[in-house]
């Protein structure tokens, strides 16, 4: 398997010799396992490839592939929680992120989901995850303002 990537176009050769072209890596866990099983699908979202470990690859193709991942993970860190309001559907959150600050809204309490220890992940309506990589490091408002969730 050889990745370039030119631009924003990842390719690959794969085992056969066969050059797959406008591939993007999507991580198949990516909060819980992030440097393990990184499929590479074309844009119909066929597989042209699996990766089961990123540290496995050598430092060239490793770098290929941590850049072109990078132009699609988004994932905003919460530093802050300012505010959480009820509106007609859920809760309007008002939290600072890693990006600035932002709201977003949740429907319901299932929308927060623990990932093990004191990690969550909040995905809001939109579908967009919302990371707290640690609810302990949170300041002592936001923590009270989590209380009802987590």
């Amino acid at each position: 398997m050889k990745l370039s990537l030119t631009g924003s176009n990842l390719s690959l050769i794969d085992a056969v010799g066969v050059r797959h072209d406008n591939l993007r890596p999507v991580r198949l866990f990516p909060l819980t396992e992030p440097r393990h099983w990184i499929s590479l699908v074309d844009e119909k979202g066929h597989e042209a490839a699996c990766i089961d470990d990123l540290d496995a690859l050598d430092p060239e193709q490793r770098a290929i592939v941590e850049a072109a991942l990078a132009r699609r993970d988004f994932v905003p860190v919460v530093k802050r929680i300012t505010a959480i309001k009820r509106a007609t559907e859920g809760h309007d959150w008002h939290v600072e992120t890693d990006r600035g600050p932002t709201v977003f809204r949740i429907e319901t309490d299932e929308s927060i989901q623990s990932l093990g220890g004191t990690r969550l992940v909040i995905f809001d309506k939109a579908g967009t995850r919302y990371l707290i990589p640690d609810v302990a490091a949170l300041d002592h408002d936001s923590r009270r303002k989590l209380e009802r969730y987590f």
